[in-house]
């Protein structure tokens, strides 16, 4: 959940994340991916006809042990998702966290997170 200045608050939908298992096994099957130094998006065309982006985040707990950075790392990679869906129509994304990422890593996260993103764009 996000705050605007106004008092409003700026959330994902419901409808633009992958919850069940077989979306995500869906996803990490097709062979589109796209690799930065700290994280890995696979993404596939939607198989339903809509016309919006769908993501879905792993942020594995071997990977990175403290649940308080697990979640930092989601909330930033769900904002830049957020910022950059409406370039992803019709597809659905899967990013995973490659390595563990530091506390001043933050901004990192999410400029590679937004540079995937705009190259997965540009590629369907």
């Amino acid at each position: 959940m996000y705050f605007l200045a106004a008092g409003q608050i700026c959330t994902l939908p419901k409808q633009c994340r992958l919850r069940k298992s077989e979306e995500f096994r869906a996803v990490l099957r097709n062979k589109i991916v796209f690799e930065s130094l700290s994280l890995r998006l696979h993404v596939k065309p939607a198989t339903t006809h809509c016309d919006y982006a769908r993501v879905g985040l792993v942020v594995a707990k071997r990977i990175e042990r403290k649940a308080v950075r697990r979640n930092r790392i989601k909330r930033l990679i769900r904002e830049a998702f957020r910022k950059h869906r409406h370039m992803l129509k019709n597809l659905d994304c899967v990013v995973q966290l490659r390595c563990p990422a530091d506390q001043s890593d933050s901004s990192h996260i999410y400029q590679e997170a937004a540079v995937l993103f705009n190259k997965a764009a540009r590629q369907s």
